[in-house]
This record gives structure tokens, sequence and C-alpha cells, in this order.
């Protein structure tokens, strides 16, 4: 297994190559990330180092199919294509070897030992490569990350007597661990959080987490491979399992972003969770009343859960908005429509909170679950004509263009608009430069009609329809002023956003390129090139204030001035 080396005393470097070292730790706070969308992986399932779009993954099985780092290097423009610019990424610790019924460690859960890397997706210099090429195009690199427990396989022996602890590293005796219990009801939080989460072929023996010592062997670990990879953000795992008090323990001490699993329907639970324990949580309340719109044409469900998650989180913001993760089944399962998946997309893409894409969404893979839900994608052939890869790039691009107009537009929570029999209407953002979603469950083979939105933009506004590049403009004056008439077919959904405002976004004919809103109101700026933008922006920013601060203290130590 590949070592993660002891890191060396500091040499003399250049202050560029420090600068790049520096940088991603200071922007990887939750404000930075709230700007980002995420593009999440499987190391083992998204590509591999031979670049072959044909080598057989059989997902049934659970067996490694060979995606490693580099592979993942070499695809970042795909990734990138859609817009994305944040990648996460498996566990990338060493895990248990052997086959049990069901697979392998493939995915990364099954932990041995905290201080090798698991050499089947790559080696240290693969890793240091992957953070250096995400960095280099101004891309966040986050680590999927397992606290709560480590892995044995006893295939059929009892866990309560039949593992060895001797071969944990560094949690090398059965005292940094509770007690072999089965949990018997995964509502009951304590015996969930004590009792182990495996099954009598591999067993996940459960780390002591109230305990000073295990806290502080997990936290060095973590703080160290944060350091060495230079890691962004953090997902913790099973983090329901984990003892919570020690989630707010591991939060503060890696001093990032972190968001982790709590898989539950209940409000008050994950609202407990984002508001006392973590920073962030996917948004699974939202995530099941997303299903039952669109897959179950309840769109009651999702309108009055979007307005009772904001009540009753105090931040609705830091939530991880996702529709796919490598746990549950893909929306196609439910139901395959082409025009289902883009509403699902728009939805997940232009609510609140940190966009996060599961691969293969965008080519519309349909696994019914574990572990179908974890194709390999190199074998869709990287498709990056697919109606789904096209429609992510256009909802990226205009997210992107609206934070750059005004980052308050990320911490404005949406408000539902508008509930017909199978429409819903959001909008989200700052009045006047608002974005407002219109999503339908009719399905691809749904008829034309029109419908009349009765709240949208001020009358007389005109409006891009920033999917097809339609122009709309709401009722001038009268009962019905303010209205907007749309034009519905074949279920798809609508996103609109003023006219005179999409210039800068690279839709619709207008060229790409960073323009202030006082540009666009008055005429008054210029469009700059983006990434000059962005250098203009950072140099002017506080954070680089503290860099370059930084950098003057440390080059004078090191030049002995």
């Amino acid at each position: 297994m590949t070592k993660m080396p002891i890191p060396q005393s500091l040499h003399l470097v250049s202050l560029f190559t420090l600068l790049s070292l520096l940088t991603p730790s200071l922007a990887a706070n939750i404000a930075a990330w709230k700007s980002r969308s995420v593009y999440q992986t499987m190391t083992d399932r998204f590509a591999r180092t031979d670049g072959s779009t044909t080598h057989a993954c059989n997902t049934t099985a659970g067996l490694y199919c060979g995606g490693t780092w580099r592979g993942t290097i070499n695809h970042l423009d795909y990734i990138q294509g859609m817009g994305f610019d944040a990648v996460m990424i498996s566990p990338i610790i060493e895990n248990i070897d052997g086959r049990v019924s069901y697979g392998e460690a493939y995915h990364g859960y099954w932990p041995l030992n905290l201080y090798n890397l698991n050499d089947h997706f790559g080696t240290h210099q693969d890793l240091l490569d992957l953070s250096d090429a995400l960095h280099d195009r101004g891309m966040y690199l986050m680590m999927d990350t397992v606290i709560n427990n480590m892995a044995y396989m006893t295939d059929g022996e009892d866990p309560a007597t039949d593992i060895d602890y001797s071969v944990f590293t560094p949690f090398n005796n059965s005292d940094y661990f509770h007690s072999y219990c089965k949990i018997t009801d995964w509502n009951n939080y304590t015996n969930a959080q004590l009792c182990q989460t495996g099954d009598d072929k591999v067993a996940l023996p459960d780390l002591y987490t109230e305990h000073k010592n295990v806290q502080e062997l997990l936290i060095d670990w973590a703080n160290e491979v944060i350091k060495t990879y230079s890691i962004d953000g953090l997902r913790i795992d099973a983090a329901k399992h984990v003892n919570p008090g020690f989630l707010k323990t591991f939060g503060d001490a890696v001093d990032m972003f972190v968001t982790g699993e709590v898989l539950q329907r209940e409000v008050d639970t994950i609202c407990t969770y984002m508001d006392d324990y973590i920073q962030s949580v996917p948004n699974y309340p939202i995530y099941y009343s997303m299903l039952d719109a669109f897959t179950q044409a309840n769109v009651t469900s999702l309108f009055e859960q979007v307005e009772i998650v904001k009540n009753q989180c105090n931040d609705v913001t830091k939530f991880v908005s996702f529709s796919e993760n490598h746990d549950v089944a893909r929306v196609p399962s439910f139901n395959d429509d082409m025009a289902i998946a883009k509403n699902v997309l728009t939805f997940t893409m232009l609510y609140d909170g940190i966009p996060m894409i599961y691969q293969g969404q965008e080519q519309h893979l349909s696994g019914d679950g574990t572990p179908k839900n974890r194709q390999a994608i190199w074998l869709s052939d990287y498709n990056t004509n697919s109606e789904l890869y096209k429609l992510l790039g256009q909802l990226n691009a205009l997210r992107k263009h609206v934070i750059s107009l005004g980052t308050d537009y990320l911490d404005e929570s949406t408000v539902p608009l508008y509930r017909g029999q199978i429409e819903l209407a959001f909008s989200k953002g700052v009045e006047g430069r608002q974005i407002i979603m219109l999503l339908s469950g009719q399905g691809s083979k749904g008829d034309e009609y029109t419908l009349s939105l009765p709240i949208s933009f001020n009358a007389g506004t005109t409006v891009t329809e920033v999917l097809s590049c339609t122009n709309y403009t709401t009722v001038a004056s009268g009962e019905r002023a303010g209205e907007l008439d749309v034009k519905m077919d074949k279920g798809e959904p609508k996103v609109f956003f003023p006219a005179e405002l999409m210039e800068g976004s690279g839709l619709c004919g207008h060229a790409k390129g960073n323009v202030s809103f006082t540009k666009l109101v008055t005429g008054q700026d210029a469009v700059v090139d983006s990434a000059a933008g962005s250098l203009t922006a950072y140099r002017s920013s506080g954070a680089a204030a503290a860099v370059f601060g930084l950098l003057s203290v440390v080059a004078a130590g090191l030049l002995g001035l």
C-alpha cells in the first residue's frame, strides 16, 4: 500500500508555489463553497488510467472496476464542460482486501489503515497531481471521509467475537471501539450511534468517538491529509452514526467546509444537525418531496416542504442540494421520462444551497439503488452531447452569472410562487434580478398549453427563458399587470431571468464575461475577461491581503531577513 509521507522541514520555495499552497485553505470556508457546484465522483467508477470506454464493469458483482485518480485528471474537461467548479472523490485511505458475496471495497467505505492510501486508486503522486490539476483550473477538491468505523471481513462469523482489532491502524485494540451490538432501531439515535452499521459478512466496528484519544487521532489524521493534498472540503459518511458532539469538535478542528450524511426525511432532525452539530447536510427532506412532485405527481409535497424547511432551519442556504447519490435509486428508475429528469435537475441546481450532482446523472443512468446506481461512467463514452449534460452547462452558467451580479443571491432563500395541478413555480434571488423557475411534472408526452403565472416580475418586464432562449414580457398594465403568460409544451422546465441582465452570461447569444450589475443597469462599466476579472477581484479581497501579508512574513523568515 502507498504510504502518505511525513512532511519534511520547510524548504525555500518560490513565492508563487507558496501562494498556490496557501490559497485553497483560505478559500475553503462555507461562504466560498456556497458559490460552487459539485460533481460527485465515485473514483473506481469514473475514469480509468488507460482511458478505456469499453472495459466491462459488473455493478451487481460489486468488484473493483479500475477507476483511478489519474483517470479523473484525464477527464476534468468533461466535468468542467458542464460548468462544475468542485469535484468530490471517494475516501482515499487503504481499505480491507478480499471479497464477500456482495463484492469488494471499491467504494472506499471499508477502512483498514488511515495512514496508507488505497492503491487501487493510485499513488501519493497521483493524488497530489489531481489536487494540483483541480486547483490549476480554479476548482475545489472535496474528499469523502469515514470517521465512524473501521471494517473487518468476518464472512459469516460472529462480529461480537471474531474481530481481530490488531489489524487496524491506528486503532489497534478493542479499547478504541464501542462494545459490539447490532442496530435494532435505526431511528433510535443512541442505538444507531453506539452499535455497528455492518453485518456478519463485513463488520464495521464502531469507533469510540466520545473518547478524547480517538478524537485526537482522527483530527490529526484529517488535518495532515488536508494539508498534504490541499483538500478544500470534506463530506462525512454516515454522520448520523457519529457521536454528534464529536461532529462539532471535528468540524471546528479541521476549520473548513464540512458536510455530512444524515439520511432522514424528518425536517426537525435535519435542522437540529445543521444548526447544532455540523455546518451542512444533504437536504433529504427536500429530496423526498422532490421525488413526490416529479415521480408521483404530488406537487403539493414539494411546494409546502420548501416553506417548512425554510421556517424550521436557521439557514437553508448551507444545505447540499441533490437529487441522486450513490446511496439512493436514480431518478429514471422511478420515471425514465427525459422531461422529468430535466425538471429534477433544474430544481436541484437552482434551489437553495450547494448543488451536488452525482456522476452519471448527466447521462440519464437508471440504476435502481445500490449497487446498480454505481455504473462505470466510461461506458457512456463521456457523451458531451447528451441532453442533460448540455442542460447542466446552461444551469451552471446562469447560476454563476447571477452570483457574479451580486453574491447576496446566495443568501436569499427560495420562495414558492405558484402551484398548479402539475406545475410549480419558485423564485430565488434579490427582487429585480431573481431567477424564476417554472417546473412541470407533466412529462414529455404532455400537450401544449398556455399557463398564466400570476406572480413573476414587475409589470412590463422583458425576461429571457434561458433554456429555450425565448423572450417573454409580463403584462404591462390592468388587472393582470405583472402576470407572465408562458407556453408550456412536453413538460419542459422553464427558467426566467431579466433580459436586460443577460449580458456576460454566455447564454442565448450573449458573450461570456464578468459584467457588474451597475454596468447592466447604467451602461458605465466594461465587460472584462472572466479570468482577469477573477484575478482583479481576488487581488482586492480581504483573503488576498491575508495571503500576501502571510507570504511576506514567511518569505522574510526563509530568507533570514
